[in-house]
């Protein structure tokens, strides 16, 4: 299915039966008003903002506006009344987060009727049309894989099945599969250069969102993709895709895009991984100090990363806890009450393990918080 045809049909099904797609950048819909009125109702704005789920400001290139009456009143009354309607869109949208620099604005009044005035469909033309100019390129291709798409300098996707552990830089173990994919780019196209950028939803957690795009990075790296082909960056929560109006939109925010620096029509022949292991940090499993007790958001965050073990198919996993406060016994202690934890649980003991790991060369020495790493293994 054509991506812009995917959209305009999920945005049909949330109540925009005037939407159409006319081509992969561009979106035009209708707004209707009541008779002699330049306002909004509150249907209307849920139109606007069912739009904005799936066609976000943060992807629109440009915007056109263009008002309208029927034929009742004299012209220059409906001039004036079509101005004031595309006025009062303008201020929605730039309410809604839109740059108004971004937009094009015009008002016709009656003179450009795109339906009868007779009086069973004159209320049609009391309307203002828009036209959004997008760029489809970071929004999730609804079914072409990675692999398929061809990738030019200067495009940017964003890997639409890599998901994320709330709060952490773990990737969901269902999310192996796009790792995958980005490796299988990678080796078929040996002059591929790319920028990984990081997003994280909610709070603006920029070491956060820097972890995810260097997880990636790593991934890569281990994989025998040369440094000099990649770079990685966070940008917080200051690029949303979606308004976080629900889990589904806040889980899309936490997501890996990928930026081509550089890429030529050079290719070459690689097969897909049949197995990947993947290693990520474990972020804010926190200790009560100088003791193996967890915090209560370490006990939360833990809790978070076992749903995920639970849910798995086909993985296993290993904690690493590194010894960088320089006290063995408690590092061990700690690594107990991880296991004991993950038990309580309900996580199966065969599909996990905790080791601890004497510090090593380039680990920053802290006090009192162990760093610890995940390993995940595709069996």
């Amino acid at each position: 299915m054509h991506k812009a045809l995917y959209f305009a049909l999920l945005l049909i099904g949330f109540g925009l039966l005037n939407l159409s797609a006319q081509n992969d950048s561009v979106v035009s819909f209708e707004l209707r008003f009541q008779l002699d009125s330049d306002q909004l109702s509150s249907s209307q704005k849920k139109r606007v903002d069912s739009l904005l789920q799936y066609y976000p400001m943060s992807i629109t290139k440009q915007v056109k506006l263009y008002g309208h009456t029927d034929s009742l009143a004299d012209i220059d009354y409906n001039r004036a009344l079509s101005k004031r309607r595309v006025q009062t869109v303008l201020q929605y949208l730039v309410y809604k987060g839109l740059d108004p620099q971004l937009v094009v604005t015009d008002f016709y009044g009656e003179e450009q009727p795109r339906y009868s005035n007779a009086p069973e469909e004159r209320f049609k033309n009391r309307r203002v049309e828009i036209e959004f100019t997008v760029d489809l390129s970071i929004l999730p291709d609804p079914e072409r894989k990675l692999s398929e798409q061809v990738l030019k300098t200067g495009d940017k996707v964003r890997l639409a099945n890599l998901n994320f552990v709330g709060n952490q830089a773990i990737p969901m173990w269902h999310s192996m599969d796009e790792l995958r994919e980005l490796l299988l780019v990678m080796q078929r196209n040996p002059d591929l250069e790319i920028s990984l950028e990081g997003h994280v939803c909610c709070s603006n957690d920029f070491q956060l969102s820097v972890a995810r795009a260097k997880m990636v990075y790593d991934f890569l790296i281990a994989n025998g993709v040369s440094k000099l082909r990649l770079e990685y960056k966070g940008f917080g929560n200051k690029s949303p895709l979606f308004d976080e109006v629900d889990e589904v939109s806040r889980a899309l925010n936490r997501r890996v895009e990928v930026a081509v620096l550089y890429n030529s029509s050079s290719k070459v022949e690689a097969k897909a991984k049949n197995r990947i292991r993947v290693e990520a940090p474990v972020m804010s499993i926190n200790f009560i100090g100088g003791t193996a007790r967890l915090s209560p958001t370490g006990d939360f965050m833990l809790g978070l990363i076992a749903n995920m073990f639970k849910e798995s198919e086909g993985f296993r996993y290993e904690f690493f806890i590194y010894d960088n406060i320089d006290n063995k016994k408690l590092s061990a202690q700690r690594a107990s009450t991880i296991e004991r934890v993950l038990r309580s649980k309900r996580v199966k003991p065969k599909t996990f393990k905790v080791t601890v790991n004497n510090n090593r060369p380039g680990l920053p020495k802290t006090a009192d918080h162990n760093l610890i790493k995940l390993e995940i293994i595709e069996s």
